[in-house]
């Protein structure tokens, strides 16, 4: 058991770190032309780490590590952010509403192991809202604080871009099965001792 527990640490791992690289790869992929300015897998990706980072946990250290992964790659986000885009003040609404999604999604305490039909709608409807929270505490407070743009403006403006940034929900799907495929490891399980498996056991003995 003790190599299956192995197995399980490394895979999750995997796991943390395939999704939090779709994260800050994200910016990259737009930054490129890749990716529209409203299909991100920012938010995504921090939903699902949040929901579902604690599928498996061999020490306490380790709990903490998985449960609070999300927040190494929101850093990335920010760095490239930085880089990229040098400073500006609407990070002060992106970057805590990206820390609001990954806090809304960590309310779930969902598992890998959990049915994919159960992780599915219950992460989704959480990228869902943490989508919808994202835009309207930047674009709808965050924009109008900032530019002096009236809410009526912002909102009318906003409404198009909510619905097509809510597209990103395409991705949930594959980031959960890339995680149950990640964490798949076989289990021992105990099979009854039948007559004839005694019988073909004492004849290897011999």
């Amino acid at each position: 058991m003790e190599s299956i527990y192995r197995k399980l640490t490394h895979r999750t791992y995997a796991f943390l770190f395939a999704v939090g690289t779709c994260a800050v790869a994200s910016k990259l992929l737009y930054l490129a032309g890749f990716l529209l300015p409203n299909l991100e897998l920012v938010v995504p990706s921090l939903v699902v780490l949040g929901s579902a980072s604690l599928p498996f946990a061999p020490s306490q250290r380790a709990t903490r590590f998985t449960r609070y992964f999300g927040l190494l790659p929101l850093g990335g986000v920010l760095i490239v952010d930085l880089l990229c885009w040098g400073p500006n003040r609407i990070y002060l609404f992106t970057w805590s509403g990206f820390l609001f999604c990954w806090a809304l999604a960590y309310l779930n305490r969902l598992s890998v192991f959990d049915r994919l039909s159960h992780l599915l709608w219950r992460t989704t409807l959480t990228a869902a809202a943490a989508i919808i929270l994202f835009d309207v505490w930047t674009g709808l407070i965050g924009f109008p604080l900032l530019t002096g743009v009236s809410f009526t403006a912002a909102l009318l403006g906003q409404i198009p871009f909510t619905l097509r940034h809510l597209l990103s929900l395409g991705f949930v799907p594959p980031l959960l099965l890339l995680g149950k495929l990640l964490v798949r490891v076989p289990v021992p399980v105990a099979v009854p001792l039948t007559q004839r498996t005694a019988q073909e056991v004492r004849a290897r003995e011999r």
